[in-house]
């Protein structure tokens, strides 16, 4: 885990919601900072806006502001480790703020928006990246067979490679940046990669913070959704 490196995405529309989903609160503390707090201690930049977003973590914004999560992206990878045109070889790169030198081999890419995400989760999904030489990012798959791409850990070769053969990362989906990439899935049993996007959602991440731990997320809860 020490060679992981963490984008967290913060910058979508909230539409269905209306309101920004990072900074509501779950469990006593905003969405984001849950994400956060799965991430604690590894080199992490906040991607949009800033809201809820704890002291002492970088964030930056998406070229153009509201770019779409690929922009958002590209913009965290710049901000963690450099210019991606720089790293599309094999050899990981090394980190460009505070931690000497540290090299980043892989880069989770998260929704902020993720209220049950466990720092166990981001280790089954590096261990699935170290099991399967093959693979080229680890994601999530759901008892419904949904897939979270914005839950997911690449080899940050992988990811450079991605950002480069996309161009310009405003308006690009996720699912032609990930492409044909080799994927190793991850079964999430408990919801831990289901997202927050209507109030239907957020009242059920509520409860389910508020209810006597049973491991899971809420059944309405249970679902992963591609991003367009």
């Amino acid at each position: 885990m020490q060679s992981l490196g963490i984008i967290v995405l913060t910058g979508g529309g909230s539409t269905r919601m209306g309101r920004h989903k990072p900074a509501l609160d779950v469990g006593g503390r905003p969405i984001v900072g849950r994400v956060l707090a799965a991430c604690a201690g590894l080199p992490t930049v906040v991607v949009g806006d800033g809201a809820g977003v704890p002291e002492g973590v970088l964030v930056v914004r998406e070229e153009p502001p509201g770019g779409g999560p690929v922009a958002g992206i590209a913009a965290g990878f710049t901000a963690l480790i450099g210019p991606y045109a720089a790293h599309p070889g094999p050899a990981a790169p090394r980190l460009q703020r505070g931690a000497g030198a540290r090299r980043l081999d892989r880069v989770a890419v998260l929704a902020g928006d993720l209220p049950f995400l466990t720092r166990a989760a981001l280790e089954d999904l590096v261990e699935a990246l170290e099991s399967d030489p093959s693979a080229e990012l680890a994601l999530p798959v759901d008892a419904d067979q949904h897939v979270n791409w914005l839950c997911g850990v690449w080899r940050t070769a992988v990811l450079a490679r991605c950002l480069l053969a996309v161009g310009d990362p405003s308006g690009v989906s996720v699912r032609r940046l990930i492409d044909s990439s080799s994927r190793a899935l991850v079964a999430d049993h408990t919801g831990w990669s289901a997202d927050v996007d209507t109030p239907e959602d957020l009242a059920a991440a509520r409860a389910a913070a508020h209810a006597p731990a049973d491991g899971r997320a809420p059944s309405s809860a249970r679902k992963s959704r591609g991003v367009s």
